[in-house]
């Protein structure tokens, strides 16, 4: 036998051997059953536990739950943080009764991942539904301790309901042991709309750290019940600049009257400074008539800022006394932010050409989240001339309108919105459907 005769031979009584060795599964670099994760999750070994639990949270299967949850009391606490985890990704109401135990673990860092996984279990309800860019707001895993969800304006669908022993879970964790563990869990209450929490809420925020106060304030206007007002109307004089900023904005956001003395004083006070511009974007989110003198002033302002935030303060009053200054304004403005602004503020004073104005906005790349909040400002009273834009030609405008629609909640639209479900563009088809299910549920 020739030697390469020869090495061909080994090479395949090799094969034959190694065979023999490996189950054909691995072979084939098939994945392991679920029968044999469910093995895995009691090896002795806790690296092995560990994959196990994040292979079966991948599965997405609902057969995953069972072995879960009783490994949730695993003495390797990087094991119980998987599992955890994989708790959440499966999304099984089943494991609420275990969450809400892991919520109160000895680890700082599977208490975290129970306020994700618990979070998760809400927010991202429909993850199997066609998305656009415009939803992923809402359909994502979410992370309630980074930064950037921190900042971000997420919440649950209306139509969701949180059961009332998730809610009283989380309102302890705002006063656990980690100041970290308690901002998660402020982040989590208001992603989760969860309104009986308010009073533990304002409670937290005498005893929390300056993170903590803001977390809490952030998630007060997403729970958006201003009764709070008056609770909050210390943290205006906050030392901290951070608590005083975004007490000052909730606030604005709450359109809360009883604030407006306290906060034109601030903006007396602190002329040419950023407080000032905060105060003043709080003073035209109130909208009250007593402001129509400041707002006419500087509706004339160099800075654009101002003049945007001084027309939607004249939107909100409504006066139609001021409609010709402010359409004298409209026809010497330059900045396109504040060409929208006045459009929405001529639209309330009785200006109903200026609507198709502000839907026109929707396909601007830097302005439609400007123009689409007037317009679910605007509400249920211009929900049926929206719906006869629908058919725009621009499919920007289409999907940003079936999101403006979904959102403003008027259920009447559902069957101007059913033929975009044919539409051409995929994201309109999806935004549609997404807004049909809204209004479906409202």
């Amino acid at each position: 036998m020739n030697l390469r005769r020869y090495r061909s031979v080994l090479l395949v009584l090799t094969l034959i051997v190694a065979a023999s060795y490996f189950p054909s599964s691995t072979a084939r670099g098939d994945e392991p059953t679920l029968d044999q994760l469910k093995v895995e999750l009691r090896d002795q070994d806790p690296k092995v536990r560990k994959k196990a639990a994040q292979q079966l949270g991948a599965t997405r299967s609902r057969e995953a739950v069972p072995p879960l949850l009783a490994a949730a009391s695993d003495p390797d606490v990087e094991v119980r943080e998987e599992v955890v985890k994989a708790l959440g990704l499966l999304k099984d109401e089943s494991a609420i009764t275990m969450l809400l135990t892991t919520l109160k673990d000895r680890s700082d860092s599977v208490r975290e991942e129970s306020i994700i996984a618990l979070v998760n279990l809400y927010a991202d309800r429909d993850a199997g539904f066609s998305i656009t860019r415009i939803a992923k707001k809402v359909y994502r895993k979410i992370n309630v301790f980074s930064d950037k969800v921190g900042n971000d304006p997420l919440v649950i669908e209306s139509y969701v309901r949180v059961a009332p022993a998730v809610i009283d879970g989380l309102s302890d964790r705002l006063f656990d042991s980690s100041m970290a563990i308690r901002v998660g869990a402020a982040k989590a209450l208001g992603i989760l709309r969860a309104k009986p929490a308010l009073p533990r809420m304002i409670e937290a925020m005498k005893t929390g750290d300056s993170n903590v106060r803001v977390a809490i304030l952030r998630s007060l206007y997403k729970i958006r019940d201003a009764s709070v007002d008056s609770e909050i109307l210390i943290y205006l004089n906050d030392q901290d600049k951070g608590v005083r900023d975004e007490t000052i904005l909730t606030l604005g956001l709450l359109r809360s009257t009883a604030a407006l003395p306290a906060i034109r004083r601030l903006y007396d006070e602190n002329p040419d400074t950023k407080l000032r511009l905060r105060a003043f974007q709080a003073i035209s989110l109130i909208g009250d008539p007593s402001s129509l003198d400041l707002f006419r002033r500087l509706l004339k302002d160099p800075d654009a800022i101002y003049r945007q935030y001084a027309a939607e303060g004249m939107a909100r009053v409504g006066d139609p006394i001021d409609v010709e200054d402010v359409s004298r304004a409209f026809l010497g403005e330059k900045k396109f932010n504040v060409q929208l602004a006045l459009s929405y503020a001529l639209y309330r004073m009785g200006r109903q050409e200026y609507l198709d104005r502000l839907v026109s906005g929707l396909s601007e790349r830097m302005h439609y989240e400007q123009a689409g909040s007037y317009l679910i400002e605007l509400g249920q009273p211009v929900s049926g001339e929206l719906t006869r834009h629908l058919n725009h030609p621009d499919a920007r405008v289409r999907v940003q309108l079936c999101r403006v629609l979904g959102l403003i909640g008027d259920s009447s639209a559902i069957p101007h919105l059913k033929p975009l479900l044919q539409d051409s563009n995929k994201d309109v088809i999806s935004e549609a459907a997404l807004a049909i299910r809204r209004l479906g549920a409202s």
